[in-house]
């Protein structure tokens, strides 16, 4: 165990992230039947480059 979030394009990444309880990167330039920003992610990136600082912010806002 420890910090994990789950990095996808599709639903189906959507609800894995959602069942392990981890949070949801969605890429906006992978394979999608739907438009990003119905997927529920917690948060969208554009570039790979946009990860690390994404999930920095995540993690900031999950301590509160």
């Amino acid at each position: 165990g420890g910090r994990a979030a789950f990095v996808g394009d599709s639903i189906i990444d959507a609800d894995t992230a959602r069942a392990a309880a981890v949070p949801f990167v969605a890429v906006s330039f992978g394979f999608s039947d739907r438009p990003v920003e119905q997927l529920g992610a917690d948060a969208v990136i554009h570039s790979y480059t946009e990860l690390v600082g994404t999930l920095e912010r995540l993690q900031a806002a999950s301590r509160g």
